[in-house]
């Protein structure tokens, strides 16, 4: 991944133009006795309002993020340059109305600039320059939101941090509610499948540990297929994944039900794709036969309360219809 290049010459002459680029965009609703300051995980002290009323998701995990900590947002926020909205699984009323601009992989720091926002929530933490960058910006707070390890732990550090705890527990207790429910209904039915997270790229059927779906299948105590590489927490075990060639799609027998992502369009490639539709070994598949693979918006992988909520929901009708 890779960020923009941009010239800091023309940032500090814009931010000069808005008299500053952090106190500006706070709309003048905030003084100086009004912040809080604290240490980002990244080692840096910022200052930020104690109230902030234009704050940005830099990722669109953190927009979501702020949204479930009840952050009051800037009018523009970031989606990913392949979405033409923010994704249809998040809080729609607390975005009408917002403006966007792509932000990733490519990086628009000259459009993060002019959303004017007060505080800026960044877990792109992996990206080593890119917090200094944000902090000339507005106060920033960074965090590594993908580290491989759940991003429930990052996220609560979080919300920790900014003194948001309460809003974060009460998300929390509602997911942990759900998942006593379907797991009990689960039990009731006897409904207890092998299940997969399958990709496909380049010719190659994917099957991995990553993200939302493991969590999601290890909460409710699903047992996922051994090429999952998973561990009964629901994390990778190493960094393999399995990356399966027409010849070897025996190995995904076993598998009762699959979970695929989709394009923002609903495109869910091992339906479209020619190679898999005239693969004998794939059609002879179990759950390629019975229809037991069930598309989700791949956007939802990337861990955020909204993106949990809804994998939970695809799971819940898969199983329990």
């Amino acid at each position: 991944m890779r960020s923009t290049p941009l010239s800091f010459v023309a940032l500090a002459a814009t931010c000069l133009l808005l008299t500053s680029c952090a106190a500006s965009s706070a709309g003048g609703s905030s003084t100086a006795d009004e912040t809080v300051e604290l240490t980002t995980p990244t080692g840096v002290d910022i200052e930020i309002p104690a109230e902030p009323t234009a704050a940005l998701g830099f990722y669109t995990t953190d927009l979501d993020i702020l949204i479930t900590l009840g952050f009051d947002l800037a009018d523009t926020q970031p989606i990913r340059d392949d979405f033409t909205a923010f994704p249809d699984f998040f809080p729609q009323e607390e975005l009408d109305g917002l403006a966007t601009f792509g932000n990733f992989p490519e990086f628009n720091l000259e459009a993060v600039l002019e959303a004017e926002p007060d505080f800026i929530l960044n877990g792109l933490g992996y990206e080593q320059d890119l917090d200094g960058q944000l902090q000339k910006i507005a106060p920033t707070y960074t965090y590594n939101a993908f580290d491989g390890g759940d991003w429930r732990d990052v996220v609560a550090k979080a919300a920790t941090d900014l003194g948001r705890e309460e809003q974060w527990q009460a998300w929390v207790d509602r997911y942990e509610a759900r998942i006593a429910d379907i797991r009990e209904r689960l039990d009731a039915a006897d409904i207890h499948p092998v299940v997969a997270d399958m990709g496909y790229w380049e010719g190659q059927v994917t099957t991995s540990c990553y993200g939302v779906p493991c969590l999601v299948f290890a909460d409710l105590g699903l047992e996922m297929a051994p090429l999952m590489n998973a561990t009964e927490d629901g994390l990778p075990a190493s960094d393999e994944y399995a990356e399966l060639s027409p010849e070897q799609l025996g190995q995904l027998d076993g598998i009762d039900v699959v979970f695929t992502g989709a394009e923002e369009d609903g495109t869910v490639w091992v339906e479209e794709d020619e190679a898999l539709k005239q693969n004998a070994i794939w059609q002879n598949l179990s759950f390629v036969q019975d229809g037991e693979y069930y598309p989700y918006n791949y956007e939802m992988i990337y861990g955020s309360p909204s993106g949990m909520d809804a994998f939970l929901t695809v799971v819940e009708k898969a199983l329990l219809g």
